[in-house]
């Protein structure tokens, strides 16, 4: 019997991250994906414009998700807006399911009040509802306050931020730390675990973070474990960037293709 599984997000109208990267992955893992749409997403003059969608239109989708399916897992990508994260989390305390938060960090509003009030509410109400969260590094330096340079103070806000989600968290290290090696970093409260892989070279990585969270829920709705679920998401997503789709500006979304070789 086919599963159903959940992505609440935003769409990418490039098609690189958000909902459309998410759907692409549970198609992969054979899985029936279903959307709740939060934002929309595109591009002006090389910056990225997001327009919400009300609360309210927000509920209803996830009343019509409610009442039609039964859920296997949920994926969380960008919410964008504060009281849409309340109804999610409303909706989220009626399940019983894998759910995989990747907290996109992106802010309508550029007050520092505001960012710090989305980031707590987060935090404080969604992440303990989280089976797991996904910050990539950015995100995680400004969920934790901390400074992550190396795999010690990736550490550090590993344990920074499980202890204030009351959750697991993956910190998400890319490219972005030096050295030859992309690293990531999985904390539960009790150990930690480590995953590295040769940093590639291609620029098809728009909509890496996004895939990796919805490979891990896809995961972990087919029964793997968690610290398994990570392995094999890290792997397809990488694939995934392998044989990306190059836009017109050199850049490029990542697009998964079975490696056969």
């Amino acid at each position: 019997m086919t599963k159903n599984i959940l992505t609440i997000a935003g769409s990418d109208t490039l098609g690189g991250g958000g909902l459309q990267s998410d759907l692409k992955t549970f198609e992969q893992y054979q899985l029936f994906g279903l959307t709740a749409v939060t934002c929309i997403a595109v591009v002006e003059d090389k910056e990225f414009i997001i327009q919400d969608l009300s609360s309210k239109l927000l509920e209803q989708q996830l009343q019509t998700i409610q009442s039609g399916v039964d859920l296997a897992g949920i994926k969380i990508g960008l919410i964008n807006n504060i009281r849409s994260l309340q109804v999610i989390k409303h909706f989220l305390q009626k399940q019983n399911v894998p759910i995989v938060l990747d907290p996109v960090l992106a802010f309508k509003e550029t007050t520092e009040v505001y960012q710090k009030n989305y980031r707590d509410l987060m935090i404080q109400e969604l992440f303990p509802l989280a089976t797991i969260v996904t910050p990539n590094l950015k995100e995680a330096e400004l969920l934790s306050g901390l400074s992550i340079t190396d795999e010690l103070s990736m550490k550090k806000a590993a344990e920074n931020i499980q202890q204030q989600g009351k959750t697991s968290v993956v910190i998400k290290g890319g490219q972005r730390l030096a050295g030859k090696t992309a690293l990531d970093l999985y904390y539960d409260g009790n150990e930690f675990e480590l995953y590295r892989k040769p940093k590639l070279m291609e620029k098809t990585i728009n909509g890496a973070g996004c895939t990796f969270a919805s490979a891990i829920a896809s995961n972990l709705v087919l029964g793997k474990s968690s610290t398994e679920a990570i392995r094999q998401s890290k792997k397809f997503v990488y694939q995934a960037i392998q044989h990306g789709v190059v836009l017109k500006n050199g850049d490029g979304n990542v697009w998964y293709k079975e490696d056969n070789e």
